[in-house]
């Protein structure tokens, strides 16, 4: 209990300083003011287009799920990324448990199977990330660089160390003999208990990855493609609701460096990634491409209201349905000790419109 609490004093201490450098020195008159004449529409095609590519998340899904069960609800696979998302906006990184646990439990499929899909997605979108980042770079060199100068030198062979770990991973969890080779390596030096326990992990995650068809990985790829690509549609459409010259300036090359950006923001565990994505996407709207502050700042906050409302009221509407209660996924979080290690891998996707 008091791990629980000084891990969630921590998170909210990382959150309001996100938050603090988001306002820092903003006009909050101009930014009201800003806010208030929005056109609504393309703000609400922002978000029906990043509901859309849920939808398309819930699909891939579904496909990395076929040695789990040939077939499988869509509605429920988007039922629980909703419901997952809605709880990582309540207690960050809950919602990676209590997505799998919703559909393994519509399905009656094993838990630890349905966590080790959440992995494959994940590395997913690590690597789509990583190929944002690498386009940004690329597209915009400088001006994101002096922006942001970690994405410089050691930053860029990190990101390259992380890629490559991440492929070997893949790997060797598709494998059953490389991951019998890997956690014997592991597992020799340490106890019985400790030994045994991690062979089991990667057993059950060995298990639900290794029966992936080889059928499968252009759906996969191409779902990859279709749900950042909504995202960054997400993002442009959002831009036209606020009457601006260098706001409207901005192409949609530009919006995909914004969701680089926000990319990066959740991977940061803030509920719902609050203050990260505010901070990230202010700086880069105003420090980039020259958007004024208060309408770089009004934009950052209609996006994520719209969003982390419209998530979490619906993805706790969907739990009640399924009869999960809010304190049951809570507790998943809870006991998440006991179960494989999918949390370590950060979650990139942005999940707001």
């Amino acid at each position: 209990m008091k791990s629980s609490v000084l891990k969630y004093f921590a998170i909210a201490i990382v959150t309001m300083g996100l938050l603090y450098l988001a306002f820092r020195g903003q006009d909050l008159g101009r930014m009201v003011d800003a806010s208030r004449h929005a056109r609504v529409i393309p703000l609400l095609g922002g978000l029906l287009i990043m509901f859309l590519s849920h939808g398309v998340r819930a699909w891939r899904w579904r496909i990395v799920l076929r040695p789990l069960k040939r077939r499988t609800s869509l509605w429920l696979a988007f039922k629980a990324t909703i419901a997952g998302y809605a709880m990582n906006n309540l207690i960050p990184r809950s919602g990676e448990l209590v997505r799998p646990y919703v559909m393994a439990r519509g399905e009656s499929i094993p838990m630890a199977g349905t966590l080790a899909s959440v992995v494959v997605e994940r590395l997913a979108d690590v690597l789509a990330l990583a190929a944002l980042i690498v386009f940004s770079l690329l597209s915009f060199q400088s001006r994101v660089t002096n922006v942001f100068p970690m994405f410089t030198g050691s930053a860029l062979i990190a990101l390259a160390a992380m890629l490559l770990l991440i492929v070997g991973l893949m790997l060797v969890f598709f494998s059953e003999r490389r991951t019998e080779q890997l956690v014997t390596m592991i597992a020799r030096p340490l106890p019985d208990h400790w030994g045994r326990k991690i062979e089991q992990i990667a057993r059950d995650f060995s298990r639900g990855l290794r029966g992936l068809e080889k059928s499968a990985i252009v759906p996969l790829i191409l779902g990859t493609v279709g749900i950042w690509v909504l995202y960054g549609i997400s993002m442009y459409v959002s831009l036209q609701a606020f009457p601006d010259s260098a706001m409207a300036a901005l192409t949609l090359r530009d919006a995909f460096l914004l969701l680089t950006l926000s990319g990066i923001a959740f991977t940061i565990p803030t509920p719902g990634a609050t203050g990260s994505y505010h901070a990230l996407i202010t700086t880069g709207l105003s420090m980039i491409f020259g958007v004024p502050p208060s309408i770089a700042l009004a934009y950052a906050v209609a996006t994520h209201a719209l969003s982390y409302i419209s998530i979490t009221l619906l993805g706790l509407g969907f739990l009640a349905k399924e009869g999960v209660s809010f304190s049951s996924a809570r507790n998943l979080k809870e006991s998440e000790q006991s179960l494989p290690p999918s949390s370590f891998i950060p979650h990139p996707s942005p999940e707001r419109g």
